[in-house]
């Protein structure tokens, strides 16, 4: 009895330790690219369908890529609506690894890992490498599956264990109900509707597993998947959490649709399928349940958007704001993604600092101490948004990323210092917008009409910054590189005339002090605009 445990655990074991690899070695492979293809599933709920197949087929989890789909709603990169169509794909995108598993690669299986172990391990071609590191885990998951199905094979051979099979032959209505409820709780413990389906293949192609009692199996452990989405959904905000239960309600309700209407239909279509192959016939029934309830909602988006609405109410403080980063742990788990995610949070960051020195002039413009005080509070929100992204990007370096990772993830813990000292230098000039105030210091129209000229020349350079960093434009920041210099001289040509209207008499010691300090601080926003654009022009090479 010891020895078929030890093989069932041992299957199991070598069955997700091949799913980890395999998702780890395609992250790597793919390196950036899911960022450019989840930028494309706003246009319609068709691409986010194709989205979501594809994220899911690298990541090997559907609940992986719910997951992210939460993050990425929380972090209001994707709106419910958009998440619909990728959740959708989702779930069809986690049928592909049962297709596979109901191959019968025994033989090969050893083949597949040797060759794959010996590339990985004399090759010095890094693509090469993340390719060979797919096959091994490919070929480990079938080696997972050979222990598997001895282990079942073993265990069919007890009579209590025959028995017990043969009254799941014909099911009543309540016994259907309970392999659902027993489907479900095994996928909440496994954590992977995909080890599941593997071991109910596994069950099958050993024989002691028929399609009867392998369908409500199925319908329970789509059910079940949805669970890690909705626990990691607790601490996001209330949309991120109606998106986790969009994806209960989706397999949930078509699991019932199943039950009521189409549970005979269903069978026999499989068994028309692929007939007298009951692994291959699970695999199926898994694929179509989750292509035929795509097809289900696919008219009724609008709707089950709505329905979240109802399950998760808004409570008071749902809609107040927070000053806090949109930066999710659950993302550290598919590196490429959290690294796209901290990249557009750098931008809000840049952003914000942008918006803050603009605000500061005004502040210094109008003498308006409100606008002081704004700029002070922002700009100690600024500051917890770099300490935040910034203990995110070293936790993000410690996971299995690529050299090229690596070495953007440098590049923009390099750089938020410099986003950050923008809003420093906005701060620096409310304060001297308040002492101004403070001592009655007034500055003349010739040196005002001056400030505003410098004044709009650097905030030309911060909007066309901000563009270069959200399109990854090296050309646009060429020409912010360009202007810095224009600024420095305009800036060392208006010391000149300060001092010549300090010599005429035409301005106050006073206010001339308070002029120097600005135009300094502005050249100052100017330097690290420039320093970001260098930045700009380093990361598009990745």
């Amino acid at each position: 009895m010891w020895i078929i445990i030890f093989k069932l655990l041992g299957g199991i074991g070598l069955l997700i330790y091949g799913i980890e690899i395999m998702k780890d070695a395609l992250e790597k492979t793919t390196s950036g690219r899911t960022q450019k293809l989840l930028e494309t599933s706003p246009k319609n709920t068709y691409i986010g369908i194709l989205v979501g197949v594809v994220a899911t087929m690298i990541n090997q989890k559907s609940s992986a890529t719910t997951i992210m789909v939460v993050g990425f709603v929380n972090a209001g990169m994707m709106t419910l609506a958009q998440a619909a169509g990728v959740i959708m794909g989702a779930n069809i995108g986690t049928t592909v690894t049962a297709q596979f598993l109901a191959f019968n690669l025994d033989a090969i299986a050893p083949l597949i890992v040797g060759a794959a172990a010996i590339t990985w391990r004399y090759t010095s071609n890094k693509r090469v490498e993340y390719i060979a590191e797919i096959f091994l885990g490919f070929g480990m998951m079938f080696i997972g599956m050979i222990f598997l199905k001895g282990g079942m094979s073993s265990i069919g051979t007890y009579e209590g264990i025959k028995l017990f099979l043969a009254s799941l032959t014909t099911l009543s209505i309540g016994k259907y109900l309970i392999l659902i409820l027993f489907g479900f709780l095994l996928t909440v413990l496994l954590k992977s509707s995909s080890v599941v389906t593997g071991v109910l293949i596994a069950m099958a192609a050993s024989g002691i597993l028929g399609l009867e009692a392998a369908m409500p199996l199925i319908l329970g452990l789509n059910i079940g998947k949805c669970v890690s989405a909705i626990v990691s959904s607790r601490g996001a905000n209330r949309t991120a959490k109606r998106a986790a239960v969009m994806n209960l309600i989706f397999n949930l309700v078509g699991a019932i649709v199943i039950v009521v209407f189409f549970r005979v239909l269903m069978q026999d279509l499989v068994i028309y399928l692929s007939p007298g192959d009951t692994a291959r016939q699970i695999a199926n029934a898994h694929t179509l349940f989750n292509l035929g309830n795509t097809i289900l909602f696919l008219p009724f988006v609008g709707l089950l958007v709505s329905a979240t609405d109802k399950v998760v109410p808004l409570k008071r403080h749902d809609d107040k704001q927070s000053s806090e980063m949109n930066l999710d742990i659950r993302m550290l788990e598919t590196p490429g993604i959290a690294l796209a995610q901290a990249y557009n949070e750098l931008i809000e960051m840049t952003k914000a600092s942008v918006k803050n020195y603009d605000l500061s002039f005004s502040s210094l413009l109008h003498g308006d101490e409100k606008l002081a005080t704004r700029v002070f509070q922002e700009e100690e929100t600024i500051n917890k948004m770099q300490k935040e992204l910034e203990v995110y990007l070293v936790k993000l370096s410690q996971k299995n990323i690529s050299n090229e990772q690596h070495e953007k993830l440098n590049l923009m813990l390099g750089i938020t210092g410099d986003v950050e000292r923008i809003s420093d230098l906005a701060e620096n000039i409310a304060q001297l917008a308040v002492a101004k105030r403070e001592n009655g210091l007034t500055i003349s129209e010739m040196a005002q009409n001056e400030l505003i000229d410098l004044h709009n020349k650097v905030v030309q350079s911060a909007q066309e910054m901000v563009e270069a960093l959200k399109t990854n434009n090296s050309v646009l920041a060429i020409s912010i590189i360009d202007r810095e210099v224009n600024i420095n001289a305009i800036e060392q040509e208006l010391r000149d005339k300060h001092i010549q209207r300090l010599n005429q008499g035409v301005c106050a010691p006073g206010s001339g002090i308070l002029f120097v300090d600005v135009i300094s601080n502005m050249e100052r926003v100017a330097d690290h605009i420039k320093k970001i654009g260098v930045f700009i022009i380093e990361v598009s090479k990745y």
